[in-house]
């Protein structure tokens, strides 16, 4: 196949052109892909809350309750309610501690939430009395799992 001398430059244009269109190619997804991957991590932790709803998991025994679990904005809300005692009834400043302490354990094993919380997801706990008057609220993240 021979290419006419009057051609040469059409396909050198051509050939530039489809370089030029790979490289914007390369180039847009490099920046759409930590978009996708983000949507993704959200539709997961979306998920989590509503497996979470959908099948709780066990309690020790009914003096504590599981709530509604929501998600927003990368942070799992976990809210529980003490049946069977009230605010003044305990040390809230001790019941926060021991409390924290045994979720972070639980919340970064690499069974359960842990691989999402290494992953950036934040884990709001708060407990009610059963009065419904907060007793503690805080979270648990990447930081909490070193």
């Amino acid at each position: 196949m021979e290419i006419s001398v009057e051609a040469a430059p059409r396909i050198n244009h051509f050939f530039f052109a489809m370089t030029l269109l790979f490289a914007l190619v390369q180039v847009w997804h490099k920046k759409a892909a930590p978009e996708e991957k983000k949507q993704e991590l959200e539709r997961q932790y979306e998920g989590i809350a509503h497996l979470m709803n959908a099948v709780p998991p066990q309690m020790p025994d009914d003096s504590i309750r599981l709530d509604h679990i929501t998600y927003g904005d990368r942070v799992l809300h976990i809210p529980f309610t003490l049946t069977k005692v009230t605010k003044s009834e305990i040390d809230v400043d001790a019941f926060t501690v021991e409390r924290k302490e045994l979720l972070v354990t639980a919340s970064c094993g690499e069974k359960g939430l842990g691989p999402f919380v290494k992953s950036g997801l934040v884990l709001n706990y708060t407990f009610n009395d059963s009065r419904n008057s907060p007793i503690a609220d805080f979270q648990i993240g990447n930081s909490d799992c070193l």
